[in-house]
């Protein structure tokens, strides 16, 4: 019997050729297209931002949802980067936030108030200011003091300290007199108070025995920018 080494040698030629050829054949075959998972896409969300009792347009409120952030114009109108179906959120001082879900490409805002404390001036203008961001304060030499109160002197010489919480209403000016139990070093600034429990006194402020000029101090709702009145300067506040 007689082996023939050129078959042999032909047939492992063959098959090496196969083997090799396999992966190219595998490789050469189409691949399925890769698809972004939904968390990953995109989308661009834009709106307005209203006033909901108003219908004034909002400038200034902040919007965000995870991974980006955006503000209104001048205008009210936003634009900011989502994914589907994210939870977006407006939001601006003197306004409660409000939470959407970004569920096409245009999400408008109707913002309600939060409680406010109106200040009248002198001037006849009207100021709205935030309620939680209303303090009543003085500026020092090295920074400005503010407190929710103020600290009052009855004609008794009674100091006592009555927080914004408790207030109906102050009438003003803040107006200096000379006379007074709490203050021996020369004019203090006095005031009418009313109160929830409904008395009114005609009071002094202990601190502006010093020579200290006060304030009520505040986010103004239109503007979203800190307000600083002097109390000399304000005929009435009215608080919520």
């Amino acid at each position: 019997m007689t082996f023939d080494f050129r078959s042999a040698r032909s047939l492992c030629a063959l098959s090496l050729a196969a083997l090799l050829a396999a992966p190219i054949a595998a490789a050469q075959k189409t691949k399925p297209r890769a698809v972004a998972h939904p968390s990953t896409q995109k989308i661009t969300v834009s709106g307005r931002v209203t006033d909901a009792i108003t219908g004034q347009v909002l400038k200034g409120v902040s919007l965000s949802t995870p991974g980006a952030a955006a503000t209104t114009d001048d205008t009210g109108r936003y634009a900011i980067t989502a994914t589907p179906n994210a939870e977006l959120a407006a939001s601006r001082v003197g306004y409660v936030t409000v939470k959407k879900t970004a569920s096409g490409t245009t999400v408008d805002f109707a913002l309600p108030q939060t409680p406010s404390v109106t200040v009248k001036l002198t001037s006849g203008d009207t100021v709205v200011l935030d309620y939680v961001t209303t303090k009543f304060g003085y500026a020092d030499i090295f920074q400005y003091v503010s407190d929710d109160g103020l600290r009052l002197c009855k004609d008794s010489g009674e100091i006592f300290t009555v927080t914004k919480d408790q207030m109906v209403k102050i009438t003003g000016p803040a107006h200096l007199v000379t006379v007074n139990s709490c203050c021996t070093r020369g004019p203090i600034m006095a005031i009418d108070l009313q109160t929830k429990d409904g008395q009114t006194t005609t009071s002094t402020i202990v601190d502006t025995c010093f020579g200290i000029v006060y304030d009520v101090a505040g986010v103004e709702r239109s503007s979203a920018t800190a307000k600083y009145l002097h109390l000399s300067d304000v005929s009435q506040i009215t608080f919520p």
